[in-house]
């Protein structure tokens, strides 16, 4: 059984390696009604597994050998003396001739206007001795020309954070050992005084909590 599973694929279908593709597919046939799953010799003979292996090999020369491409690269692997026999590779068909277009010409393009300069955010301002709130807080954003998307990319805060911090929306806002890191992170990015920031707005956070706001 070792030899049979050791044959080449034009030995295992009992095919010369110059068979035509029909007389390819009619030993296949041949070859699955005699070692096919089910059939009498696969029974008595082989095991289920050889049985099997036999059966794969048998469908493997068959879709290789009637491949034109992958029968040629089978057949340089093929021992010398049957590669003698073994027929020639199909000559590729040459590609039909591509048509050469005419050489394009393109007018310049008109100028483009001046784009409009853009100035820099400017820095917010908030007014003299004003407490910082969540109104101001957003003031300040917005002066910088940021969304609150944008804000929480930058600072990696959660957008549901910025949104109460400016809402002032304290009983959504974590202790206030946790809210003043973030109104610093908050302050910061936006280019204030992180920790007169987080001051005056923890003190607003604490009167608030005081009210049972």
């Amino acid at each position: 059984m070792r030899r049979i599973l050791e044959q080449s694929f034009y030995e295992l279908l009992e095919v010369s390696p110059s068979a035509t593709p029909e007389e390819i597919e009619r030993a296949w046939e041949r070859a699955r009604v005699l070692y096919g799953t089910g059939s009498l010799a696969a029974y008595t003979l082989l095991t289920p597994e050889l049985a099997a292996v036999l059966a794969s090999r048998i469908d493997e020369a068959y879709e290789v050998l009637l491949d034109p491409m992958a029968r040629a690269a089978y057949d340089a692997r093929l021992p010398v003396e049957e590669a003698r026999t073994a027929r020639p590779a199909p000559e590729p068909a040459a590609a039909p001739p591509v048509p050469q277009a005419a050489p394009l010409t393109f007018a310049p393009p008109d100028p483009a206007p001046p784009s409009p300069a853009v100035e820099p955010p400017r820095p917010f301002v908030p007014p003299e001795g004003a407490a910082w709130t969540g109104e101001l807080l957003r003031k300040a954003r917005e002066a910088r020309g940021l969304s609150v998307v944008q804000l929480s990319e930058r600072t990696k805060l959660s957008r549901l954070h910025i949104e109460a911090v400016e809402a002032e929306s304290f009983t959504q806002l974590p202790v206030a050992a946790y809210l003043r890191g973030i109104v610093m992170c908050i302050a910061r990015e936006l280019r204030l005084d992180g920790q007169k920031v987080s001051r005056s707005y923890l003190e607003r956070a604490a009167g608030a909590s005081k009210t049972g706001r």
